[in-house]
Formats: structure tokens, sequence, C-alpha cells
């Protein structure tokens, strides 16, 4: 019984939306937390201001987003590592690297047996 797993393949439009958006949402979210910090009760924006008052809904709004996509990354990342490496060792067996070098080798034979039948 093979067991395949089943990927699902993102269009590559798609993929380019989803990393310019999540670029775009994290340096607003770096941005937004960068000015609640170095204002400190100078800001004339409320939402600002109304930050700065509210440690937790900072933290809810603005850090714990960064932390999730971050892990996001990392989890991506560690998967995109995991599967080439799982794709390079399972791509061949050492039983198919000799079946392949055999044939290769038979091919080199053939060709050079034609070569010197024409002369």
């Amino acid at each position: 019984m093979n067991k395949e797993k089943t990927k699902i393949k993102l269009p590559s439009w798609l993929n380019l939306v989803l990393v310019i958006a999540q670029i775009v949402l994290t340096v607003v979210l770096v941005t937004i937390s960068i000015v609640a910090l170095t204002t400190l009760g100078e800001s004339s924006n409320m939402f600002i201001k109304w930050l700065q008052m509210n440690p937790v809904w900072f933290f809810v709004l603005i850090v714990l987003p960064l932390i999730i996509l971050f892990l996001f990354n990392v989890f991506l990342l560690v998967k995109s590592l995991m599967t080439e490496k799982e794709g390079a060792v399972a791509a061949l067996s050492h039983e198919e690297l000799l079946e392949e070098a055999r044939r290769q080798a038979r091919e080199e034979l053939e060709k050079e047996l034609a070569a010197k039948k024409e002369k």
C-alpha cells in the first residue's frame, strides 16, 4: 500500500500575493509598535495613545501577531528544508543508484562499439 501525501499547490500569483501581504503586515505592525514606543504620551494619534494606555491590547494587537508570523515563517522554513532533504535522499536508493550507473555504463559501451564498427 503506497500512501502518497497530497500537497496543496497554490498558484504562483497567489503565493506572491500572500508573501507581499505578509511583508506589508509585518512592516505595518513593526512601524506602529516603534511609533507607540518612541512617542510615549507625545503622540496626537488617538490609536497610538490608546495603545500606550492599554499594554495588554498593545500585546494582543501588535506583538502577538508578529510572534505568530515569525513562528509561521520558521515552520515554513523547517518544512521546506526537510522536504528538500527527504527529496534528495528518497530520490534514488542504493539499488537504484547502482542500476542507473549500470545503465549509463551500458549506454557508453554501446556508443563506443558503434563508433568502432563505423571505423
